[in-house]
C-alpha cells in the first residue's frame, strides 16, 4: 500500500480487494478484516473525507491507559527517508498496537468478584421472644441424682463394684431411677416398656444394667454357650458400636458374658465365626441382623430358648431411615422362635420389647404400636400446659445460641466462631471438642478441605478423615503463621468406609497425649447425631436440621450427664427466622440471639497478625492507630481470608469440583425438609448466587444437573482414560491407586 496526500499520512494494513481500482470506485468494493472503526476510517479516507481527529485522539488515549506500555509490532511497509514516511511508520505502529490490544480485550473477560460486605450491614432480624436469662440459677436436668444409689435400685455385686471402681459411675440419673426397678421386676410384670428421656440422660445404662442384673441373679451356670439373652437394634453403625463398647465394659465384671456386634461394612464371615463361638448379647443394625436371621442358622440357635429382651434404640431414627419393614421382618422371625420357660425360670416368660427414644412424635409412636404390646411409658419429660402430654426439652444447662447470617457470609462466620473457640484453647491444656453439623456428605467434604488443607506442604495427614494442622497452615484467621494452631480436623459421614468411620470416631473421642490441649473439630452429617456419648463442648449447626427432632439429637451431643455445653444454630434472614418460634417449645430456658458481625466476626478478625506486615507487636499497634477507620479493619481481614479461599478454588480445579459438588448437594438437600417446616426452609427463597459465595464460588454453577456425585465423575474420567490409555500405564496407575486406597483406609 502507498500513501498520498489525502490519507492523512496513515498507512493501514487493509486489503480493498483491488489495488488498481481508483478512489472513485472504492465505494463499491467491500473492505474486510480489522475492526469496524478502522474499516470505517479507511472508507472515509477512500471517499475523500477526513476522520474526526478529536475522537481518534480520545480512542488512542483510552486504549493506551488500558494496556499501558505494550510492545509494538514491526511494520510491514517500506521505510522512506523523508518526513512523511517517518510519520507514516509512527502511525502504523500505533494502529498495529491497537489491533493487538483489541485481540487481548476480545479474550473472555475476568470474573467479577462480588464484595463480601455491603455498605449497609444492618439486617432487620426477628426479636428474641425467648431470651435466655443469665441470672437464673440452673440445675442440670440430666445430671446424676446425688440422693439415690444403684444399690437402692437393685444393682448388686459384682456389677455394683465394677460401676464404682472401673467405670467411675456412682449415682443414677432420673431415667435410670425409673427404668431399672421396672425391668428388674419384669419376671413378675411382663409389660413392654417405652423409655422416653432427654439426650444424654443415660438410656443405654437404663436398659443394660437391669438386663445384666437379671442374668446374674439366676442360679444356673452361665457362659457364652448359654445363648443370647438380649437383641439390641440401633439405627446407625456408630451407635451400635458404642452400645457394644458399653456392654463390653459392663461384661468385664463377669468374663463369661460375651457381647457380639453385627453391623454393615464388616465381614460376614468373621461375624458368623463369632456367632458359632457363642454370645450372650447381640447388638447390631437392622439390615445386618435381618440378613443373619434369614441366612445364618447359627444365630437362631443362639436365640432359641434363651432370648428374653428385644431393645429398639432410637426408635424415631429407625422409622425415619425407613426400617419399618425390616423391623417387622425381625419381629416376625424372633417371635416364631420357641421359648423354653423351664430352662431359665427367673427370666421373663416371654420376650420383653423395649423401645427407647428422645422424642414421642412422628413415626416412633407408629413403631410403638407395631413392636409393643400392653406397654408402659416411662418418661422424665415435662408435662405440657395445654394437653398434659409429655414434652421433649433440651437439657436445662445447655446454653443455646442463634445467629442470623446472610448467605454469602456463612463460611467466614463459621471460621470466626471456630477461631474464637480455638483462641480459648491456646492457653489451656484441656482438650476441647466441637462438632459442626452439615446437610450432606459433599458439604462435609468441602468444609473439611477448607479448614484442613490450606497448605499442602505443611499439613500432617493422619488419615483421609483426620488431619493434624502444623506450622504454616492458615486455615483459621488471625493466628501467627509461625506457631501451630493446635487444631485437629475430622470428617464423618455415611459415604466413608466402615473402618475409616470407626477409627475416626475413636480418635475423636479418646483423650491421649496426641489430643491433649488441642481443639478437635469434627465436620459431620446426622450420622453422628444419635446416641454417641462424647465429651463435646460446642455443637454448631451450620445447616439447619431437616426436622425439629434432629435438632434435639444434634445438640444432645453436648451438655450430657449434667455437664454444661453450648450450641450455635445458623439461620438465614427472612423465612428461616420463623423457625425460632417453631422450636421455642423445646427451649424452656430460652436462647441468646447473637449478631454475626459484632459478636462473631469482629472478635475473630480484629486482631492483627504479627509477621503479616509488621515485624513486632509495636509496629502492628502503630499501624492500627494510623487507620482512619478502625471499625472497618476487621471486615478487611475477613474479606482477605475469604478471598484466599476463592483463590485456592481458582488455582486447584479438583478443589473447585469439591466446592461445586458441595454447593449443588446442599441445595438439593435443602429441598428435603419435612412438609411441616418447608414454610421456613423454602428452596425458592434461597439467593443461589450469594449462597455460592459461601462455597468460595464467584458465580453459581450454570448447570447444576450436570454436576453428578464424586463417584459418577470418577467413573466418567475412568471411561475417558480407558479409551486412549496405554495398557502399561493403566497397570501402573491401578497399582498406585491400590496403594493409595490401602494407605488412606488404615493409616490413621
Amino acid at each position: 500500500m502507498s500513501s498520498n496526500d489525502n490519507d492523512d499520512g496513515m498507512l493501514l494494513n487493509f486489503s480493498t480487494g483491488d489495488d488498481n481500482a481508483s478512489q472513485s470506485s472504492s465505494n463499491s468494493k467491500k473492505i474486510t478484516g480489522g475492526r469496524w472503526k478502522d474499516r470505517r476510517k479507511l472508507q472515509m479516507m477512500m471517499d475523500g473525507k477526513k476522520p474526526n481527529k478529536k475522537r481518534q485522539h480520545q480512542d488512542s488515549t483510552e486504549e493506551s491507559e488500558t494496556r499501558g506500555e505494550k510492545s509494538t509490532k514491526k511494520t510491514k511497509g517500506a521505510h522512506a527517508s523523508n518526513n512523511s514516511t517517518s510519520m507514516t511508520n509512527r502511525k502504523t505502529r500505533e494502529i498495529d498496537s491497537k489491533l493487538a490490544q483489541k485481540q487481548v480485550q476480545n479474550l473472555p473477560s475476568a470474573e467479577i468478584v462480588s464484595s463480601l460486605f455491603t455498605s449497609n450491614r444492618e439486617i432487620a432480624t426477628a426479636i428474641n421472644t425467648n431470651k435466655h436469662d443469665n441470672d437464673v440459677e440452673i440445675n442440670p436436668s440430666n445430671a446424676p441424682l446425688q440422693e439415690d444409689t444403684f444399690e437402692a435400685l437393685g444393682i448388686k455385686d459384682p456389677l455394683l463394684t465394677h460401676l464404682d471402681e472401673k467405670m467411675r459411675i456412682k449415682k443414677p440419673t432420673s431415667i435410670q431411677k425409673l427404668v431399672i426397678p421396672t425391668l428388674i421386676a419384669s419376671p413378675r410384670n411382663n409389660n413392654d416398656l417405652f423409655i422416653h428421656a432427654q439426650t444424654g440422660s443415660g438410656k443405654t445404662l437404663a436398659y443394660l444394667l437391669p438386663i445384666l442384673t437379671s442374668i446374674l441373679n439366676m442360679d444356673a451356670h452361665i457362659d457364652r454357650k448359654s445363648g443370647a439373652f438380649a437383641l439390641i437394634v440401633a439405627p446407625t453403625r456408630e451407635l451400635a458400636s458404642q452400645i457394644y463398647s458399653v456392654a463390653s465394659m459392663l461384661a468385664n465384671c463377669c468374663h463369661y458374658l460375651v457381647p457380639c456386634l453385627l453391623i454393615g461394612g464388616e465381614r460376614k464371615k468373621s461375624e458368623k465365626a463369632r456367632l458359632r463361638k457363642g454370645c450372650n448379647f447381640i447388638i447390631g443394625t437392622p439390615g445386618r441382623i435381618l440378613d443373619h436371621l434369614e441366612n445364618t442358622k447359627v444365630i437362631r440357635d443362639q436365640m432359641g430358648n434363651s432370648l428374653r429382651y428385644l431393645v429398639l434404640d432410637e426408635g424415631d431414627k429407625l422409622m425415619e431411615l425407613g426400617f419399618e419393614q425390616t423391623i417387622n421382618d425381625i419381629l416376625k422371625i424372633i417371635h416364631e422362635i420357641p421359648i423354653n420357660t423351664q430352662k431359665f425360670p427367673k427370666l421373663p416368660s416371654r420376650i420383653i420389647n423395649v423401645l427407647c427414644s428422645a422424642t414421642v412424635k412422628g413415626g416412633v409412636t407408629k413403631l410403638g404400636d407395631i413392636a409393643l404390646q400392653n406397654y408402659k411409658l416411662i418418661s422424665n419429660g415435662k408435662k405440657g400446659e395445654k394437653d398434659n402430654k409429655t414434652m421433649t426439652a433440651v437439657p436445662d444447662q445447655l446454653l443455646q445460641q442463634i445467629t442470623i447470617v446472610p448467605p454469602k457470609l456463612r463460611l467466614v462466620t463459621l471460621a470466626a466462631e471456630l477461631n474464637n473457640i480455638t483462641k480459648k484453647v491456646q492457653s489451656s491444656e484441656e482438650t476441647t471438642r466441637t462438632m459442626v453439623f452439615l446437610s450432606c456428605s459433599d458439604n462435609v467434604e468441602f468444609h473439611f478441605e477448607v479448614f484442613s488443607s490450606n497448605d499442602s506442604h505443611h499439613r500432617n495427614l493422619v488419615g483421609d478423615s483426620v488431619r493434624v494442622l502444623t506450622k504454616g497452615n492458615t486455615i483459621l484467621p488471625c493466628f501467627d503463621p509461625s506457631s501451630a494452631p493446635k487444631v485437629i480436623c475430622y470428617k464423618l459421614h455415611g459415604s466413608l468406609s466402615q473402618q475409616m468411620r470407626t477409627q475416626t470416631l475413636k480418635h475423636f473421642a479418646t483423650d491421649n497425649e496426641a489430643t491433649k490441649g488441642k481443639h478437635l473439630i469434627m465436620f459431620c452429617t446426622d450420622v453422628a447425631s444419635r446416641g454417641l456419648d462424647l465429651t463435646v463442648s460446642t455443637v454448631i449447626e451450620l445447616d439447619p436440621p431437616f426436622a425439629a427432632e434432629d435438632h434435639l439429637h444434634r445438640i444432645g451431643r453436648t451438655a450430657r450427664a449434667g455437664k454444661h455445653g453450648e450450641s450455635l444454630l445458623f439461620l438465614l434472614p427472612g423465612e428461616e427466622e420463623g423457625y425460632m418460634d417453631y422450636i421455642k417449645q423445646y427451649h424452656p430456658m430460652g436462647w441468646e440471639l447473637l449478631k454475626f458481625d459484632e459478636d462473631l466476626l469482629k472478635p475473630a478478625f480484629s486482631d492483627i497478625r504479627v509477621g503479616r506486615n509488621d515485624r513486632t507487636k509495636e509496629d502492628a499497634e502503630k499501624r492500627r492507630k494510623k487507620d482512619k477507620d478502625e471499625n472497618l479493619e476487621w471486615d478487611t481481614n475477613a474479606t482477605t481470608w475469604h478471598l484466599n479461599v476463592e483463590r485456592r478454588l481458582l488455582e486447584d480445579s479438583s478443589f473447585k469440583n469439591v466446592a461445586m459438588r458441595g454447593y449443588t448437594s446442599h441445595v438439593r438437600a435443602y429441598a428435603t425438609h419435612i412438609s411441616q417446616e418447608k414454610k421456613f426452609f423454602n428452596v425458592r427463597c434461597l439467593h443461589l448466587g450469594h449462597l455460592a459465595k459461601s462455597f468460595g464460588l464467584r458465580e453459581k454453577p450454570k448447570s447444576m444437573g450436570a454436576l453428578g456425585s464424586k463417584q459418577q465423575l470418577e467413573e466418567n474420567d475412568e471411561r475417558k482414560r480407558n479409551k486412549k490409555e496405554d495398557p502399561k500405564m493403566k497397570l501402573i496407575r491401578m497399582a498406585r491407586k491400590a496403594v493409595h486406597q490401602s494407605a488412606s483406609e488404615f493409616n490413621y
